[in-house]
């Protein structure tokens, strides 16, 4: 079973609020054109109101809209279909936020968390309009701070899968220092919490033109026994399972055979 174990439904005529079905089903039948077996669909928790105050900045502030009541009723109608789809949230990391976190991902029984960080000490790290920031801010603070994060995060015990691991290359800067000691770092922290890593295939469509995580941070992560999921990031229904050979052929250069999804916080391997 192939698993898109990271997509979005957000880019479409629709809000969390109202999606219909019919809407997803667009996402399954991309799916199965792409040999995708199963979804893991995902909204950011910083689109729902009850997420307010927990991640910084004014870029967030002005995202949180939507009801997660009104999110989770759409849920619930397409669980009773028996879709071959997992429901789950991909939530931040800030560190000082984790009890705010905690209770908002306690609101319901996800099959599966993402743990991201998309913010080091405030500057966005993939936001186009943060880049003056990062200049300011330098590439090896930005790095080492990013991966520090990382760590955090999985120490936090509040998520299933970090996610794009590498994210700091998205617009095709290179850190400034060898980074194979973070990896093996991370690789180890996400082994003790017995946390997966994701193959995010996002990367080929972003200016860095290459898959999340490099080869050495695969390789590194898949020594120390880490699982792996494997996933889009698809914010459309055409981007579902996109780059997956390219993932796949990477996954199995790096030592995995086999990729992880969830199904109420249960991880289950497929072979690849």
């Amino acid at each position: 079973m192939i698993a898109d174990q990271h997509l979005h439904l957000e880019r479409g005529p629709h809000t969390p609020e109202n999606y219909p079905v019919s809407w997803l089903e667009g996402y399954l039948g991309t799916a199965r054109t792409h040999s995708v077996d199963r979804l893991g669909v995902v909204e950011h928790g910083y689109r729902f109101l009850e997420a307010r105050g927990l991640l910084p900045g004014a870029w967030s502030e002005g995202r949180c809209l939507y009801r997660l009541d009104a999110y989770l009723a759409f849920v619930e109608r397409a669980k009773a279909l028996h879709l071959p789809v997992s429901f789950g949230i991909e939530m931040d990391y800030v560190p000082g936020a984790e009890a705010g976190i905690a209770r908002f991902l306690s609101r319901y029984p996800w099959d599966f968390v993402l743990g991201s960080v998309h913010f080091v000490d405030g500057v966005g790290v993939d936001l186009e309009t943060d880049g003056p920031l990062r200049r300011q801010m330098g590439q090896e603070r930005l790095w080492r701070r990013y991966f520090s994060l990382s760590r955090d995060a999985v120490a936090s015990g509040l998520f299933d899968v970090l996610t794009h691991p590498d994210l700091p290359k998205i617009f095709g800067a290179s850190a400034p220092f060898p980074l194979e000691d973070e990896y093996r770092r991370t690789a180890q922290a996400l082994a003790e919490a017995s946390m997966a890593i994701e193959c995010n295939t996002a990367g080929l469509r972003r200016p860095v033109g290459e898959i999340y995580p490099v080869p050495a941070y695969l390789a590194a992560a898949s020594a120390a026994g880490v699982p792996v999921s494997l996933g889009s990031d698809a914010h459309e229904p055409e981007n579902v399972g996109h780059g997956f050979a390219e993932g796949i052929a990477l996954l199995r250069s790096c030592g995995y055979g086999e990729a992880v999804h969830f199904i109420g916080r249960q991880r289950i391997a497929s072979p690849l």
